[in-house]
């Protein structure tokens, strides 16, 4: 599958949650459970399908408890699914693995530190680094925590993680019903904000980053 039929399939993902949102629990799931299984996610991110349900939920077209649960459930079986496959795999494998998958050691190791810095607690924060959430859980693997520890730990992340999109969905909402509403106080917000970008790009202390 190449990167255009995957980008392929996110739109028409994102399609048919618009033309069914009475489907969007399993749709939900399944996105949830690819981004986090089996270092899926670094092929098949799920954001761009998480926000369109998010938004929904938002209006109401989709519950909200509904949003988060099957969403919840998705991560947190996708999570389970990698932490045994890191500890089948082992380190070394996974190296190899990961250097076939594109994925540079340099990435690997900021993980991996991650990991031995926050211990259990990166399984709630891990989620909310791109980077670091696709292989996470594998990386988690290798070091064979408790898998009660794990669990919890995974259970706590999985639902912060989908209630984060859950208000981002919010805020987009209440951010797109402002715009429509004050198109000219938008307009100069833009055009403010445009020039403050400008500026900063071409006097900024951080110029050489970019």
């Amino acid at each position: 599958m190449d990167i255009a039929s995957l980008t392929r399939f996110v739109e028409e993902s994102v399609n048919f949650l618009k033309q069914h949102p009475e489907l969007s629990c399993s749709i939900v799931f399944l996105w949830a459970f690819l981004e986090t299984a089996l270092m899926l996610g670094l092929f098949l991110p799920a954001e761009k399908v998480l926000i369109v349900a998010s938004l929904l939920a938002s209006k109401g077209t989709v519950s909200p408890l509904s949003f988060i649960a099957c969403g919840s459930i998705g991560t947190f079986l996708g999570y389970s699914v990698s932490y045994f496959f890191g500890i089948l795999l082992g380190e070394e494998f996974l190296l190899r693995l990961l250097k076939r998958l594109k994925v540079s050691k340099k990435d690997f190791e900021k993980t991996k530190k991650f990991v031995e810095q926050k211990g259990e607690l990166s399984l709630v924060f891990g989620r909310f680094i791109p980077v670091v959430r696709p292989i996470l859980p594998v990386v988690i693997g290798i070091f064979k925590p408790q898998f009660g520890k794990f669990t919890v730990y995974n259970g706590l992340g999985a639902v912060l993680w989908m209630t984060s999109y859950l208000l981002l969905g919010n805020l987009l909402e209440k951010l797109f019903s402002f715009i429509i509403s004050h198109k000219a106080v938008s307009l100069v917000l833009s055009v403010i904000l445009l020039a403050l970008f400008v500026v900063w790009r071409k006097y900024g202390k951080n110029k050489e980053l970019f």
